[in-house]
C-alpha cells in the first residue's frame, strides 16, 4: 500500500479550509461570542501551514519547514481562544514560548544541524505541549449548560496532543526518510488521525456555543431584559414549585406586590430613559435586600412581585418593610439628578388570605391599594383569619 503524503495534505489543506470559512460565516453564530469564529482563524492557519508543508521540495526549505510549521503551531494560539469562555482573560505566554523555541531549533535542525527525525520530533512535541492550556481551560469550564460539549471538545484536544506525542516517540525510535514526503505508515497514519481529531474537534466547537445559545435563549425567555428580573411566566412556574412545597413540607408561604409610588411623574419629569434607570435601580435594591430563597419578578409596568417560601405574614411584613426601606435609602443617580424613590407594598399569605392565585393576588393588590390610600411609601398586610390556614389544610383547593 503506497501512502502518498503530498496528496493527504493536499486533501487536509482542502478539508481545513472548508472548515474554517463555515465556522467564520455559520449564520447562526452567538451574537458576543467568538469561539466558533476563532476556531475558524485556526482552521485557516493550519491550512496555510500545512499548504506550507505539501510543497516540500518545490519551495526553499525556510518557507516549507521553518515559515510552515511556525503556522501550523499557531493554530493553537487561536484554539486556545476559541476555548476560552466569551472574553475570558488568559496568558498566550506559554504558547508563545514554546512556538518560538520550536521555531528557533526547526531552523538551527535545517541549517545547522540537518535532521528531519528530530524536526519531526520537535513539532509533534510542540503540539503536544500546546494542547495543553486548551484541554485545561476546556475541563474547567463552569458552564453546566455546555459541559458535555466541553468535555468532548477536550477528548478531542487531547487525542491530538497523544497522537503527537506519539508520532514524537515512534519517529526518535524508528527514525524518519530525510524526504518527509516519502511513504511512510507512522507519519501517513499520524497526520490522517490528526485530521479525524480536527475535524471532530470541529463539531464540539460548534456544540458548545449552540449549547450556550441554546441556554441564553431559555434564560432570556425567563427574564424580564430591563430589570433582569423574573417575567411574569417565569414567576408563576415559580410559584407553581413553591407552592407544591408549601403542601409537601407544609410551611408558609407569602406574596408581596410593590408599586413605585408616584412612576409616572418620574417619567413625565425626566424622560423614559430615566424611568427605566429606576426601574432597573429599584430590581437591584430589592435583590440585594431579599433572602437568597426569596423569588423576585417584574409583573407588569413598575410593579414587582416577591415570592417569600416559608414565610408568615410575621416574617413577610419585616422582609418587605426591610425592602421598602432599602429602596427609600438610595436615591437614583440619573447624570446630574438625584432622583428619590419610595415603594409601596401589600403582603398577603397563602391560606390565610387565599387559597390559589387569584384570591392571593387579589388580596395582595387590594393591601397594595390601601397602602397608596394610606399615603404611599408603606407596607401594608392584607386583613385575614385570625390565625392563617397551613397549605396543607388547603390542599383540595389549590391548583
Amino acid at each position: 500500500m503506497q501512502f502518498d503524503l503530498r496528496t493527504l495534505f493536499i486533501v487536509l489543506v482542502i478539508l481545513y479550509a472548508c472548515l474554517g470559512f463555515v465556522c467564520l460565516f455559520l449564520p447562526y453564530r452567538m451574537p458576543g461570542s467568538r469561539a466558533v469564529s476563532y476556531w475558524g482563524y485556526a482552521m485557516l492557519t493550519l491550512t496555510a501551514g500545512m499548504a506550507g508543508i505539501a510543497l516540500r521540495g518545490l519551495v526553499p526549505d525556510f518557507i516549507s519547514v521553518v515559515i510552515a510549521n511556525a503556522v501550523t503551531l499557531t493554530t493553537f494560539v487561536f484554539v486556545l481562544a476559541s476555548v476560552r469562555q466569551g472574553h475570558e482573560a488568559g496568558s498566550y505566554l506559554f504558547a508563545w514560548s514554546v512556538i518560538c523555541v520550536a521555531v528557533l531549533l526547526l531552523a538551527y535542525f535545517t541549517y545547522v544541524l540537518q535532521d528531519t527525525r528530530i524536526r519531526i520530533a520537535i513539532v509533534s512535541a510542540a503540539i503536544a505541549l500546546l494542547t495543553v492550556q486548551p484541554v485545561l481551560t476546556l475541563i474547567a469550564a463552569a458552564e453546566e449548560s455546555s459541559r458535555r460539549a466541553r468535555l468532548f471538545t477536550a477528548f478531542c484536544v487531547i487525542g491530538v496532543g497523544l497522537l503527537m506525542l506519539a508520532r514524537a516517540l515512534l519517529t526518535i525510535k524508528w527514525g524518519a526518510n530525510p524526504d518527509f514526503l516519502a511513504p511512510d505508515f507512522v507519519q501517513f497514519g499520524s497526520i490522517l488521525l490528526f485530521g479525524v481529531f480536527v475535524v471532530l474537534g470541529t463539531l464540539g466547537v460548534v456544540w458548545i456555543e449552540t449549547a450556550q445559545l441554546q441556554s441564553d435563549l431559555a434564560r432570556l425567555a425567563m427574564l424580564d431584559p430591563l430589570t433582569e428580573t423574573l417575567n411574569r411566566r417565569a414567576f408563576m412556574l415559580e410559584y407553581e414549585r413553591e407552592l407544591s412545597r408549601c403542601v409537601r413540607e407544609k410551611t408558609g408561604l407569602a406574596l408581596a406586590i410593590f408599586d413605585l409610588d408616584h412612576f409616572k411623574d418620574v417619567n413625565d419629569s425626566h424622560g423614559h430613559l430615566a424611568g427605566d434607570q429606576v426601574l432597573r435601580s429599584i430590581a437591584d435594591t430589592l435583590r440585594a435586600s431579599l433572602r437568597g430563597h426569596d423569588v423576585l419578578g417584574r409583573y407588569g409596568g413598575e410593579e414587582f412581585s416577591l415570592l417569600m417560601p416559608g414565610a408568615d405574614m410575621t416574617a413577610a411584613m419585616a422582609a418587605a418593610e426591610r425592602a421598602r426601606l432599602a429602596v427609600g435609602a438610595r436615591p437614583v443617580e440619573v447624570g446630574s439628578l438625584t432622583i428619590p424613590i419610595s415603594v409601596s407594598a401589600g403582603v398577603a399569605t397563602y391560606g390565610a388570605n387565599g387559597s390559589d392565585w387569584e384570591s392571593l393576588l387579589s388580596s395582595a393588590d387590594a393591601a397594595l391599594y390601601e397602602a397608596k390610600h394610606k399615603g404611599r411609601n408603606r407596607v401594608v398586610a392584607a386583613p385575614g383569619a385570625a390565625a392563617p390556614a397551613a397549605c396543607a389544610k388547603v390542599r383540595s383547593t389549590s391548583k
